[in-house]
């Protein structure tokens, strides 16, 4: 009934995209909890209660969870004319996007990137 890898070779990229995968739910769980922080501190707000500080959902941004405070930013428009508190959010948005553009870089077509173009040449034109 599982015959997946019976007879056959793994690929060699498969390490590569089950951590690629791994990352991702990762990310995607951070950016989550980012974006409920950012939430909860808005509804203390509202209620006059203890606010979480500032450092707290700056770190979590920082961490890899600026989409979520982003996305929660905007959907409650909580912290929008704070200042300095928008322009680091915002410098933290751009370090992530310098970040994903540099690893896109190198993983495409830097010369030892993460998935070589060399490993994928052969897989492609099978």
């Amino acid at each position: 009934m599982f015959n997946i890898a019976v007879g056959t070779t793994l690929s060699p990229a498969l390490p590569a995209l089950i951590l690629t995968g791994l990352v991702l739910v990762f990310w995607l769980a951070l950016n989550l909890v980012t974006y409920t922080f950012f939430h909860a501190d808005k509804e203390r707000a509202i209620h006059g209660e203890d606010r979480i500080p500032e450092r707290t959902l700056l770190s979590l941004a920082l961490i890899g969870g600026s989409l979520g405070a982003k996305v929660a930013q905007k959907r409650f428009r909580h912290k929008t004319c704070k200042q300095p508190f928008g322009r680091l959010l915002n410098a933290i948005v751009l370090l992530h996007l310098g970040l994903i553009a540099l690893g896109t870089y190198y993983a495409v077509v830097g010369a030892n990137g993460f998935w070589a173009a060399k490993e994928f040449a052969g897989v492609w034109s099978k």
